[in-house]
């Protein structure tokens, strides 16, 4: 009895000092910002004069739908592409949100795709503090979270009548939400299917989350879905309003970034409108 007690003394301590570790890892993983797009109007109505209008602006953090300010320098993509492929680089403009005026000329789907510089972020100790920098590990001790990130985004726009077809082909981003139906096509209560791709291949079981507008300002989200083996992933829309969902992928350190940071993460959003 008296061994079996020691036993059962050393696994509970060892499980509070894995879930203290968890817990403290947890603030730091969080200092890794989201990045994803808000619009003014997700559905423009076009004028054979003045075309569709609506503006396109940035979330960067960890409240929804906006939080930080993103530094332009910060982006090296910025597009509108249109439902034959063809694209138009947009010029973000200056401004907390780089809120930026769109215009399309012509009924139809348009993705807008954006995301900013790779980079990394390293945490370590250094003087009994935590202490952050935007580069890798390298001549660090103590380290605690390093990471080499890509961030992508995209914004389904949607002039005229929707079209099921629409929104199904991939930009090419390296990790990528893909729409397998229009979700202009559908209401509240309904399903909206998906496809998480990385490097143009599906995910499998990767896990996507979404959230709409007035859930939640925080880092929460309304519904949560697990992709099947092929990477499909199905969202229940359970309101109105913008939605934005979110795919992370974390992979260990490829033989180039071993001893520059401890894992790569990548993360892609999609963001539309639900009436």
């Amino acid at each position: 009895m008296a061994q079996d007690f020691k036993l059962w003394k050393h696994a509970c301590l060892a499980l509070f000092l894995a879930l203290l570790g968890l817990s403290m890892l947890m603030p730091y993983q969080a200092k890794a910002h989201n990045l994803w797009l808000n619009a003014t109007d997700f559905t423009p109505e076009l004028s054979k004069r003045a075309g569709a209008h609506t503006k396109i602006y940035f979330g960067f953090g960890h409240r929804f739908p906006v939080a930080d300010f993103l530094d332009r320098a910060k982006l090296r993509e910025f597009r509108l592409v249109d439902s034959a492929g063809g694209e138009i680089s947009l010029d973000a403009s200056e401004g907390g949100f780089l809120a930026t005026p769109v215009v399309m000329k012509k009924a139809g789907p348009y993705t807008v795709a954006a995301a900013t510089k790779t980079g990394f972020y390293t945490m370590y100790k250094k003087g009994g503090r935590a202490r952050h920098k935007l580069a890798t590990m390298e001549g660090l001790e103590n380290v605690i979270l390093s990471v080499y990130f890509e961030n992508y985004t995209k914004a389904l726009l949607n002039v005229g009548e929707p079209l099921e077809e629409s929104f199904t082909s991939p930009v090419g981003h390296n990790i990528e939400i893909v729409p397998l139906e229009n979700p202009y096509g559908k209401r509240v209560g309904d399903r909206f299917k998906v496809k998480v791709l990385f490097e143009g291949e599906p995910v499998p079981y990767a896990m996507v989350n979404a959230t709409y507008v007035g859930f939640s300002d925080k880092e929460e989200y309304a519904f949560t879905s697990k992709a099947n083996g092929k990477g499909i992933a199905e969202i229940k829309l359970l309101a109105s309003g913008q939605w934005t969902a979110i795919s992370v992928l974390r992979k260990p350190p490829t033989a180039e970034l071993r001893g520059k940071c401890l894992e790569r993460k990548y993360s892609a959003t999609l963001s539309w409108g639900v009436e």
